[in-house]
């Protein structure tokens, strides 16, 4: 499963979506809470298009992005969190983000090109966590879809900005259901049940999907939700760009006795969001 030694790659599986294997689904939940996507069907370009136009974001003038930053005006718009604004371990985070999602509250949209562009790569995040769902109630023996909707995940797109090595993200557990992740360079580390960091790298044009602490808590423990980070290159790091999708169930689903949205919110909280 997983290499020895902190530099090392981790083996997890890698599940195509047109012919899922549900025993290497519930495998890879159940022993180290990663697992990659191939098979997916989202178009490179449209890719390449989000990936393209935040980065254009993120390359204006911080009194330009200082506007999208809040207070929150109305659901359904992104929000701008400018490098700092978030502390997933013990220092706050070297990274910048734009997040948007139908039910999440934020400013403006910068321009009409990105919005299309974040609704497109929306609604095809919806469709390939849709088939994870499916592939994770086949491996539970359970059905899941009626606990989720199209309005309670959101899209976050991350900038790290080129600088010195060390940690870019604190060490952390998703606190949602699954997240799907997209990223142009290397830099995303699991822990080991051993406590070792190896990295995690997708096939090319791959995703790598990971599960968090709401899922563990829906399994009751069977799966698991894993520590993880990204960190630089010792030396000068170059940037590095993630789109990251949250897919979460419905905000008045009940897991294990939480409602799901009061759940999240109050772990976005915790976290500075």
């Amino acid at each position: 499963m997983f290499g020895r030694g902190k530099s090392r790659h981790v083996t997890i599986p890698t599940i195509d979506l047109t012919r899922v294997d549900v025993d290497d689904v519930r495998r890879a939940c159940e022993e180290v809470g990663f697992l990659t996507v191939v098979g997916h069907g989202v178009a490179d370009a449209l890719t390449d298009e989000v990936a393209a136009r935040s980065r254009a974001f993120f390359d204006r003038s911080d009194d330009e992005k200082e506007r999208f930053r809040g207070p929150p005006a109305a659901e359904g718009l992104p929000i701008y969190r400018p490098l700092g604004a978030e502390q997933l371990g013990a220092n706050t985070d070297r990274k910048a983000s734009l997040d948007w999602g139908p039910a999440l509250a934020g400013v403006a949209w910068p321009d009409d090109a990105l919005r299309l562009a974040y609704e497109r790569y929306y609604a095809e995040m919806l469709r390939v966590a849709s088939a994870l769902v499916a592939a994770f109630g086949a491996a539970l023996g359970l059905e899941l879809a009626p606990f989720f909707d199209d309005r309670s995940s959101s899209l976050r797109v991350i900038d790290y900005p080129a600088g010195a090595g060390g940690a870019r993200a604190g060490a952390h557990r998703d606190y949602g259901c699954l997240t799907i992740i997209r990223s142009d360079a290397a830099g995303l580390e699991a822990q080991t049940r051993g406590g070792e960091w190896v990295a995690v790298e997708a096939p090319p044009g791959g995703l790598v999907v990971n599960i968090g602490d709401l899922m563990q808590r829906w399994t009751n423990d069977r799966w698991v939700s894993t520590l993880h980070r990204v960190v630089g290159v010792e030396g000068a790091s170059p940037r590095r760009q993630s789109l990251v999708f949250f897919h979460n169930p419905r905000a008045d689903a009940v897991v294990d006795g939480v409602r799901a949205g009061d759940y999240i919110l109050a772990r976005a909280a915790e976290a500075g969001l």
